[in-house]
C-alpha cells in the first residue's frame, strides 16, 4: 500500500515538474515581444540593424506556427476534439505565412493579434474538452494578453 502511494506521489511530482516547465517556457516565449515593445517605448526604431516591427513580425510568425503545431499534436493524440485541428492549424499557418510575405509589418502585426485571439479560443475549446488543464489555459491567457499588449505598444508608440 505504501509503495502505491509513493508511486502516485512520484507521478504527481513528475507531472508538476512538467507543468512548471511548460509554464516557464510559455512565459519565456513572451520575452522578445516585451523586449521589442520596451525598445519602442524608448523611441528606438531598430535593433541590430533590423526594424522593430519587422523583428516583431518575424517572431510572431514563428510563435503562431509553433502554436499551430501544438494544436496539430493535440489533435493527433486525442479523439475528444470535434473540430479538425489538422485543417484549422494548416489554414492559420498558411494565412500567417503568406500575410508575412505580402503585408506591411504594421498590418501584419494587427492580423497576428487577431490570430493570437483565435489560437487562444482554440486552446479554450481544447480545455473545455478536458484535454488540457486549467493551469495551462490560465497561463496561456495571461501570456497571450501580455503579448497582445506588447504588440499594441509597439504599433502605436
Amino acid at each position: 500500500m505504501f509503495y502505491i502511494a509513493l508511486k502516485d506521489a512520484k507521478e504527481i511530482k513528475r507531472l508538476m515538474i512538467k507543468l512548471n516547465l511548460s509554464n516557464a517556457l510559455i512565459a519565456l516565449g513572451s520575452i522578445p515581444f516585451v523586449f521589442l515593445s520596451i525598445l519602442g517605448l524608448y523611441s528606438l526604431d531598430s535593433f541590430l540593424g533590423y526594424n522593430l516591427e519587422y523583428l516583431a513580425s518575424l517572431y510572431t510568425l514563428i510563435i503562431t506556427c509553433f502554436i499551430c503545431g501544438t494544436h496539430w499534436g493535440i489533435y493527433l493524440n486525442n479523439q475528444k476534439i470535434k473540430i479538425n485541428l489538422f485543417f484549422l492549424s494548416n489554414i492559420l499557418t498558411l494565412i500567417i505565412f503568406f500575410s508575412f510575405l505580402i503585408m506591411p509589418n504594421s498590418k501584419f502585426i494587427l492580423l497576428t493579434i487577431f490570430i493570437f485571439l483565435i489560437l487562444l479560443l482554440i486552446d479554450i475549446y481544447i480545455f473545455k474538452n478536458a484535454v488540457t488543464d486549467f493551469n495551462y489555459i490560465r497561463v496561456r491567457f495571461c501570456i497571450t494578453t501580455l503579448v497582445i499588449i506588447a504588440l499594441i505598444i509597439l504599433l502605436f508608440n
